[in-house]
């Protein structure tokens, strides 16, 4: 996400990365590279600049398993050293926090109401829950210290270049190259469960929409808009790589049923009333997924 929105953008843009991982995503040779952990940030890192995009996160509910410590360290403890780098700026950046519809938990399983900025939230695992104390620090500097913000609480993301072989972070891509193989799927629960699926160029698209239009300290849910039955995307996966795959019911492991939210649907009516519409649908977005994928498998 964070390699696709650089690429994206007009003017001097520069991108502090942990580690050179995966500097090949990175084509437009202008983008300056700074190398060093968000924890060392520093004034001279930010001074000067206009938008500052918080992508550095965890990504997953799976660390508390073998290092519960993680999702503090990079959610909280680096967004801190982020606002602390920013806050005796003379001129303040507005800070782009990526969040995510995790923090909202099992909230629409209760009420059975379109999930909204001002629903309540109720985090089930430790990484949504420190990317909503994430949230109130960042309100908190931006009180403290007039740094402005916009909180952007994203669905579900998924594109053509999201890592296929990560089954805890991108389960429908995974499974999408699965189907490519012809090898066989195995879904919770048959895939009897709705999900807001939005695809990445719709999610850049909208957040640089926020800053165009100069929104500062709000908060917004940024979807699709329409639920859509994670087993319809698989059915349509299945259509579109000729049914080579065999569909299989799996019953969710203990630790997913304790962390996993079930039913997930989002009224994007806040960031559609300042003029902004998600265009992607998931059929379009499916075939760019198995159109690449193809190519990857020849």
């Amino acid at each position: 996400m964070g390699s696709a929105l650089a690429e994206s953008l007009p003017g001097k843009v520069k991108i502090l990365v942990r580690t050179n991982k995966n500097k090949d995503r990175i084509k437009n040779q202008k983008i300056k590279i700074i190398k060093k952990n968000l924890l060392k940030i520093s004034k001279e890192d930010v001074k000067g600049v206009d938008v500052i995009y918080h992508c550095a996160s965890t990504v997953d509910n799976y660390n508390v398993l073998d290092d519960p410590y993680i999702d503090v360290k990079t959610n909280l403890n680096g967004t801190i050293a982020l606002l602390e780098a920013c806050k005796d700026l003379k001129k303040k950046p507005v800070i782009i926090f990526f969040s995510t519809f995790f923090v909202y938990g099992n909230v629409y399983a209760h009420t059975k109401k379109a999930i909204t900025e001002e629903s309540v939230t109720d985090p089930l695992a430790i990484y949504p829950a420190t990317k909503l104390a994430a949230e109130s620090i960042i309100k908190l500097y931006s009180r403290l210290y007039n740094i402005p913000y916009i909180i952007c609480r994203l669905t579900n993301v998924y594109s053509e270049n999201e890592d296929y072989s990560n089954k805890k972070k991108g389960a429908f891509n995974y499974m999408t190259m699965l189907a490519v193989k012809g090898e066989p799927l195995f879904v919770y629960k048959g895939g009897n469960f709705q999900r807001d699926y939005i695809h990445l160029d719709d999610v850049i698209a909208a957040i640089k929409f926020l800053v165009m239009k100069k929104v500062k300290n709000d908060t917004f849910l940024i979807g699709f808009g329409k639920p859509v039955f994670f087993k319809d995307m698989i059915g349509y996966v299945h259509h579109l790589t000729g049914k080579k795959s065999t569909i299989n019911e799996k019953e969710p492991p203990v630790f997913h049923k304790a962390v996993g939210i079930g039913d997930f649907v989002a009224d994007t009516s806040k960031i559609r009333k300042l003029g902004w519409h998600a265009k992607i649908g998931y059929k379009e977005g499916i075939k760019k997924i198995v159109k690449k994928y193809k190519t990857l498998n020849d």
